[in-house]
């Protein structure tokens, strides 16, 4: 059986631009983390122990370690990071870590979706903070998790192996919705895609400073988020993401690890090209004035629409695999 561990990557509200005022967090929102066999969960836990004892080594000696702190993944990928001694340290013990996961028979995995740019009033119509734009949200979030679990089923698939899946915890409206919408989704495709029977229940959730697989899937998710940032912005302040981790962790991605790009007619960035120079968003993306920017963003908010339809229809819809 294979264990998934993952976290959410980005946030689901809507964007405008990195220097916007209020909608500037991240175009992009989806899930991120590994998946191991069940047999090396408790080898591979301990090594994220050790990364962990490495991480805190500057506040505390080894014997007056507390396993429940918490290293957060936007902490660990800060901007100037490398450029600090600590940070640098710190790093490069992830990467070492992550770099044992192919030898543990793990991969990497991430599904990372972009998010049509614009208000929530250009998006969706509706008011910033309204309830409909809340379930919107909360829409966007749901349908980024089952492609990730469609995605991590076919990869259990290939490996001829069940897979049961574990995630950070959440309030308890948005646990409850997101376990109702995972069976749903699970058994409204097992008919005509038996690669879904592979999952032996929805998502698990547990607390990140309890387990330290979770927090190592948050610092996957971060390392994720930020490669997606270097890929979609011009003036992106983490061009070392991709320096440090690409050659390490070539070929450590599941098949299915994909950042999905909305309405661009260009091809979508798969496993470990996520970490390359190559940028093939920015290199077909012309550089606008900040007017022509304005009027581009709006007709992007408007491709937008078949997905307001289709949040309205049944869940059963078939993957978007673009393999």
């Amino acid at each position: 059986m294979l264990i998934a561990y993952i976290d959410e990557v980005g946030e689901p509200g809507a964007f405008v631009s990195y220097d916007h005022a209020k909608f500037k967090t991240s175009p992009v929102f989806g899930y991120a983390g590994f998946v191991v066999p069940e047999e090396r969960v408790h080898e591979f836990s301990r090594q994220v122990m050790q990364t962990k004892r490495e991480f805190f080594s500057f506040l505390h000696p080894t014997d007056n370690y507390i396993p429940t702190w918490e290293r957060k993944g936007a902490e660990l990928f800060q901007k100037g990071a490398m450029e600090r001694t600590k940070g640098r340290r710190e790093i490069l013990a992830l990467r070492d870590l992550l770099e044992k996961l192919p030898s543990a028979g793990g991969s990497l995995f991430y599904f990372v979706r972009e998010k049509a740019i614009g208000t929530p009033g250009q998006v969706w119509g509706s008011a910033a903070g309204s309830p409909e734009t809340r379930s919107r949200i909360e829409e966007r979030t749901l349908q980024c998790l089952a492609e990730t679990i469609n995605r991590l089923c076919t990869h259990a698939d290939y490996k001829n192996q069940n897979i049961l899946l574990f995630q950070d915890m959440i309030n308890e409206s948005q646990r409850k919705a997101q376990v109702a919408r995972s069976y749903a989704n699970i058994y409204a495709r097992m008919k005509e895609h038996q690669e879904m029977r592979r999952i032996l229940e929805a998502p698990a959730y547990i607390d990140s400073d309890l387990s330290s697989n979770i927090q190592c899937a948050d610092w996957i998710a971060a390392l994720i988020g930020r490669a997606c940032n270097y890929q979609l912005n011009p003036s992106s302040p983490y061009a070392w993401v991709g320096d440090t981790f690409r050659e390490q962790l070539r070929g450590s991605f599941t098949y299915e690890s994909t950042l999905q790009f909305h309405a661009r007619g260009i091809e979508n960035i798969r496993h470990s090209e996520l970490l390359s120079h190559s940028r093939p968003f920015l290199k077909a993306s012309p550089q606008l004035s900040e007017d022509d920017r304005r009027k581009l963003q709006l007709i992007h908010a408007k491709a937008s629409a078949p997905i307001a339809l289709e949040i309205r229809q049944t869940h059963s819809e078939k993957s978007t695999y673009d393999q």
